[in-house]
């Protein structure tokens, strides 16, 4: 059974650097990734960060950040266990993510993911996000990113 909690940085900071560091993430990618995950914790009205866990051990997170300017929550990370894909875990993770920025006021909320990221585009497709726009060499590597954006 899956338990999504709220992120804890001083108890799951080492488990989502582990699990992004089992995922592939360059290390440049999992440091910066730590750091944001530190930085919203210390915004709990503006930011949220769940975690999911089976048997105790981290298998995925979410962090997610609401926009006071346009009302729009931004989706700053997501991560799950690649041998526990298609388990409902990353769907569990966003609805949560997705209904705390409901309740706090979000009118929709949005993601960044390279075009290449296939698995990622058809998962936000399949939980009912539309791709809005395409962004060349978003990306440092040059690759491009798409946004796919959800309203409430």
């Amino acid at each position: 059974m899956v338990i999504i909690e709220r992120y804890i940085a001083q108890k799951h900071r080492k488990p989502v650097r582990l699990l992004l560091e089992q995922i592939g993430w360059a290390i440049q990618y999992v440091n910066a990734g730590v750091l944001t995950l530190d930085t919203l914790d210390a915004q709990p009205l503006n930011a949220r960060i769940y975690i999911a866990t089976q048997e105790d051990h981290l298998v995925g997170w979410i962090a997610v950040e609401f926009r006071e300017w346009n009302r729009l929550a931004q989706v700053q990370g997501l991560a799950v266990d690649p041998t526990l894909h298609r388990q409902g875990i990353a769907t569990q993770l966003i609805e949560q993510a997705e209904q705390f920025m409901q309740e706090r006021g979000a009118r929709g909320i949005y993601v960044d993911t390279p075009v290449s990221n296939q698995r990622g585009r058809k998962f936000y497709e399949a939980v009912g996000y539309k791709q809005d726009y395409v962004m060349t060499e978003y990306y440092e590597e040059g690759l491009d990113g798409v946004t796919y954006i959800k309203f409430f």
